[in-house]
């Protein structure tokens, strides 16, 4: 468990900036780098140190659907240990 601000409509939890259990809308001030945030409710974009945009989830070059939980899933080290697990039983 961990302390968590909450972004959006879509509740995307971030363990960024000071985490004072701030619940943030599109266009609010916060307090994290500016980027693009990638969370397995969403994705959140930070733009001069506002929250502008939130999505469901990513598109490729190719128009497919690219869902958070597959990028965060990817660089997971327990989620990556356990696949390993399952593959060598």
């Amino acid at each position: 468990m961990g302390c968590y601000d909450t972004y959006g409509r879509l509740e995307m939890q971030l363990k960024c900036g000071e985490c004072l259990l701030n619940n943030f809308a599109v266009g609010d001030k916060v307090d994290i780098q500016d980027g693009v945030y990638v969370a397995y409710e969403g994705v959140a974009v930070v733009k001069d140190g506002i929250f502008i945009a939130e999505f469901e989830n990513l598109t490729d070059k190719w128009g497919g659907k690219i869902s958070p939980e597959e990028i965060i899933e990817s660089r997971n080290p327990i989620g990556i240990y356990l696949k390993v697990i399952k593959i060598d039983r």
